[in-house]
């Protein structure tokens, strides 16, 4: 029977320790069941927790990007999947307005700075051709306090309940904001994105959104700036997708 990894959704392999290591980030992990991360009855007997106890749990494992081209300042936001040093953001975070891979970011995770490489494009005519605006970033090291963030099952998802986005908003740093989700499937030009009313600002970009447990249910991805609470995430479904096929490359 294929076990799958509880970060990503990837098929893992045993080990002979008796753990797995998932063949798509390579996190090692004990038992579990294909695509149970969260499973449904473990949803509804679990207390949810306060937005300083999921920044609290998270912060290490949230991305501060930033890049510079032709004396442009670039930022974003990002999150980290894997033990050895994967992450994710947006295409657009980390390609300049041609469609081109910077290449190289730099990034602050918890106290540390370091750099990571770009990896893989979703979202970009000289990326996968996946048509969704992800990106795969490899840190140059690991920080010595990482954090690796656990996804939600998309199912287990609920309109109107509360979440939480945390991101380097208009690239001053690092904060939380809370709302609800308003849709769950929300058509924006020909895909399906999750909106939220969490305040969302330039530079929050690729950073996650938390729903009460504490775990990811989407990367935020851009918001409606003559609207007020109109903003929008791709779903933790839809990064795990992304995730699997980086695997192939």
């Amino acid at each position: 029977m294929s076990k799958f990894c509880p970060n990503c959704g990837g098929e893992a392999r045993k080990l002979s320790s008796g753990e797995y290591e998932c063949l798509c980030c390579g996190n090692i992990f004990q038992d579990v069941s294909p695509m149970k991360t969260v499973s449904d009855a473990s949803v509804k007997a679990a207390s949810s927790v306060s937005g300083a106890d999921i920044y609290e749990k998270n912060i290490n494992g949230i991305l501060e990007i930033s890049w510079s081209a032709g004396g442009i300042r670039c930022s974003g936001s990002g999150f980290l999947v894997s033990r050895d040093g994967y992450c994710i953001t947006n295409t657009h975070v980390v390609t300049s307005e041609d469609g081109r891979s910077c290449g190289t970011v730099t990034v602050k995770i918890g106290n540390e700075t370091l750099s990571a490489s770009v990896v893989a494009l979703g979202d970009s005519r000289h990326g996968l051709g996946t048509g969704v605006d992800l990106a795969l970033l490899k840190l140059s090291k690991m920080p010595s306090r990482a954090k690796v963030l656990e996804f939600e099952d998309f199912g287990n998802v609920r309109i109107g309940e509360p979440v939480f986005v945390i991101g380097n908003s208009l690239g001053y740093g690092t904060c939380i904001t809370s709302g609800i989700v308003s849709d769950k499937e929300r058509n924006v030009n020909g895909k399906m994105l999750l909106m939220t009313d969490c305040a969302v600002n330039g530079g929050n970009s690729g950073g996650p959104i938390f729903n009460q447990r504490g775990h990811v249910i989407g990367a935020i991805v851009s918001g409606i700036t003559k609207a007020e609470g109109m903003n929008f995430a791709i779903p933790s479904s839809t990064v795990m997708a992304f995730l699997r096929q980086c695997k192939r490359m």
